[in-house]
C-alpha cells in the first residue's frame, strides 16, 4: 500500500498522521494551529466600518461592508498553508495516498487550494470534525469509516 497520510483538520487546527496501512499504528507527524480561526468576526471589528459617498451625493455617506469576512479570510489563509504542507510532502514522495477529514465547509475551502498532484493522491474525504480527537479516537474513527 505504501505510506498514507491522514489529514484531520478544521478551521483552527490540522493534524497529519502517517500510516503504512495499519490504522492501529497512526503516527502523528504534524500539528498545525490557526489561532486566528478561534475568533469570531465581531471580535475583530472594533472600529466603525469604512464610509464612502455615493455618486455625486457628498451629503450622504454609506457604510461599506467588507467584501470578505475576517473569519473567511483566515480560513483561506490556513487552508493555503495546509495545501503547501501537503504539496511539499507530495513532491518529496513522503506519502502515496491521502485521506482528508474535515467539516464540510472547511473541506470545501481546502479542496480549492490543493494542487492537482495532491488531489490525485486523495483516496477518501470524510466530512467530520475530529481534529480534537486523541490519536486512538482518530484511529477508531478511521477504522469505522474507511472500510
Amino acid at each position: 500500500m505504501g505510506k498514507q497520510w491522514v489529514m484531520v483538520a478544521d478551521r483552527t487546527r490540522a493534524r497529519i498522521f502517517e500510516t503504512d496501512g495499519d490504522l492501529d499504528k497512526l503516527n502523528e507527524i504534524e500539528d498545525l494551529l490557526n489561532p486566528e480561526g478561534r475568533f469570531s468576526d465581531a471580535e475583530f471589528h472594533h472600529d466603525a466600518r469604512g464610509r464612502f459617498c455615493g455618486k455625486g451625493d457628498r451629503q450622504h455617506a454609506h457604510t461599506a461592508q467588507p467584501r470578505v469576512s475576517k473569519a473567511v479570510h483566515d480560513e483561506e489563509n490556513f487552508s493555503r498553508q495546509l495545501a503547501a504542507v501537503l504539496d511539499r510532502g507530495c513532491q518529496a514522495s513522503q506519502y502515496d495516498s491521502l485521506v482528508v477529514v474535515a467539516p464540510p465547509a472547511f473541506l470545501g475551502i481546502l479542496r480549492k487550494q490543493l494542487s492537482d498532484q495532491v488531489d490525485k493522491r486523495i483516496v477518501k474525504q470524510l466530512n467530520s470534525d475530529i481534529s480534537g480527537y486523541a490519536p486512538r479516537q482518530v484511529s477508531d474513527y478511521l477504522k469505522r469509516h474507511l472500510h
